[in-house]
């Protein structure tokens, strides 16, 4: 028997793995637009598990050709910093690079005052996730948690594993509205349907 894996593991859903889905398909171009005005310089704000590093890795695509290079740094809650180029553009090597900060907030602050004047001042373009914004940064996007997002991203993972709407509101209502933490939540109800689930599967494909 054939073991199917969980669509709900990290492997799947990690930001980079699924595009960021707007509530209106006319938002990414007004969101690069403003970027772009705001001399790319700015701030995406949202709560915990909401898309914001989702939504970054998608604006790269549209990006690139605008820098040199972008260069991606993680501050993880324990302020620990990872970094990496995500993206190169070798046809242009004169423009600068485009910083992306994930979790600027986890940066005791006058670490991030001095860390951010230095980019600002620097880098040609600075593009920052938070939960709560910064002054001197505009805030070009809001992400304010939504469970037709939830329930779209659900249906896009894994469209065989149907999931009762009431249930999935539940579950989403539970996790405190974070699509992250909701996604968790679907990666333990499916290894414990996994007995239930997978057989039948199995049996009506053989």
């Amino acid at each position: 028997m054939q073991i199917e894996r969980n669509p709900y593991s990290t492997c799947f859903t990690k930001p980079g793995k699924l595009s960021f889905i707007f509530p209106d398909s006319r938002q990414p171009d007004s969101l690069l637009t403003e970027f772009e005005r705001n001399g790319f310089q700015g701030q995406i704000v949202g709560p915990h598990g909401c898309g914001k590093t989702t939504l970054t890795m998608t604006l790269e695509a549209y990006l690139v050709s605008n820098f040199a290079a972008i260069r991606r740094i993680t501050i993880r809650k324990d302020g620990k910093v990872s970094s990496g180029i995500r993206q190169e553009n070798q046809q242009d090597s004169n423009r600068s690079t485009l910083f992306v900060i994930d979790g600027i907030e986890n940066m005791p602050w006058l670490h991030r005052k001095v860390f951010l004047k230095f980019i600002q001042t620097s880098a040609g373009g600075l593009l920052l996730t938070t939960h709560r914004a910064f002054k001197g940064i505009p805030v070009i996007y809001q992400i304010t948690p939504s469970f037709i997002i939830f329930s779209n991203i659900v249906s896009h993972i894994s469209p065989d594993h149907v999931i009762d709407e009431q249930r999935l509101k539940s579950i989403f209502i539970q996790n405190n509205y974070s699509i992250r933490e909701s996604l968790m939540s679907l990666y333990t109800i499916w290894e414990e349907d996994r007995q239930r689930f997978i057989p039948v599967r199995d049996t009506q494909s053989a």
